[in-house]
């Protein structure tokens, strides 16, 4: 796993299979940075590029907190009759465990995108403010 600010791309480390956009995470890593990054190689961007990456990793995670908002249905869930049999209430425990699997997989995605933003972020503004003062240190010569 590799570093953004030091250049390296970061491939998101949940592969959760089946829940949520876990994959649809992987694969928007591959297509933003072409792939897996090479060992210790470096990678380079321009701010439009990251800017971007930075939208497409924001609207993935506009999609899992809206998968999240959904999935909230999946978690409290009691019978309708009373009083369940035993075999009733092992399909409610069930479907309960299922829902806070899904919530905790979408909470772990949506935390490593948010993380992932915020360096794309600090590294596209780290290139901005580099520009900037290399312009000042060229009016200045």
């Amino acid at each position: 796993m590799g570093d953004q600010a030091n250049g390296q791309a970061q491939t998101p480390p949940y592969a959760v299979k089946g829940v949520g956009r876990s994959e649809t995470v992987q694969d928007l890593a591959k297509h933003v940075f072409g792939g897996l990054p090479p060992s210790g190689g470096q990678f380079t961007m321009d701010v439009d590029q990251l800017n971007d990456a930075i939208k497409q990793w924001n609207d993935l995670l506009d999609q899992l907190r809206d998968d999240a908002r959904k999935g909230r249905r999946m978690v409290g869930l009691s019978a309708a009759g009373s009083p369940l049999d035993q075999a009733g209430q092992g399909f409610v425990d069930a479907a309960n465990a299922s829902g806070l699997a899904f919530m905790k997989a979408n909470q772990a995605q949506q935390d490593f995108v948010t993380e992932y933003i915020t360096k794309l972020t600090a590294v596209r503004d780290g290139h901005v403010q580099a520009d900037q003062d290399g312009a000042v240190q060229l009016k200045k010569a």
